[in-house]
């Protein structure tokens, strides 16, 4: 069984890496941790995705279901999360998540796959957030334009009345 004290600290490098990534910590001299305390760490400093990917995917294939896999299933979803990774998809990233949540629920990495879930879906539902409200102000600055448009023209007739008004009084 996995101890609280365990998902704390798992939780809390979470926390931690992505802090450091969106530039709101810095990562301390002394904090070095472990290659197997977080896999995707290699891959961060030495930008080979295609490598990563490749190997996890193997991994995955010849695992079937024993030791190693839930590994697999978060590597995978973090290639496809992390932003700046060329396989960034974020729709994919949460299929593996949701397969390492399903298959390996007690694991480390089903409580980091969560995390990162809840982190991938809110940035979604933002992206989404984000795009209706461009839409619906490209919509108001298209209705303002026809206004303008109508405004001016409306002017014009103004100012043909007023000179036939005058032209009628003299």
């Amino acid at each position: 069984m996995w101890h609280r004290s365990a998902r704390s600290t798992t939780l809390g490098i979470l926390l931690h890496t992505v802090l450091v990534l969106t530039g709101c910590a810095s990562k301390p001299s002394s904090f070095e941790p472990s290659p197997s305390a977080f896999p995707p760490q290699q891959v961060m400093e030495d930008g080979n995705y295609v490598r990563f990917l490749a190997e996890n995917r193997q991994l995955l294939e010849r695992c079937q279901g024993s030791s190693g896999c839930e590994v697999a299933l978060f590597n995978l979803g973090f290639v496809h999360a992390y932003p700046p990774s060329p396989y960034h998809d974020p729709g994919k990233a949460l299929q593996y998540f949701d397969d390492l949540i399903k298959k390996y629920p007690q694991t480390p990495w089903a409580f980091e796959g969560r995390a990162w879930r809840a982190l991938l879906t809110a940035n979604l539902a933002s992206e989404e957030k984000r795009r209706r409200l461009q839409a619906d102000l490209r919509s108001k600055d298209a209705t303002i334009r026809t206004l303008r448009t109508q405004l001016g023209r409306s002017r014009e007739i103004d100012m043909e009345i007023d000179k036939k008004e005058r032209e009628l009084l003299r």
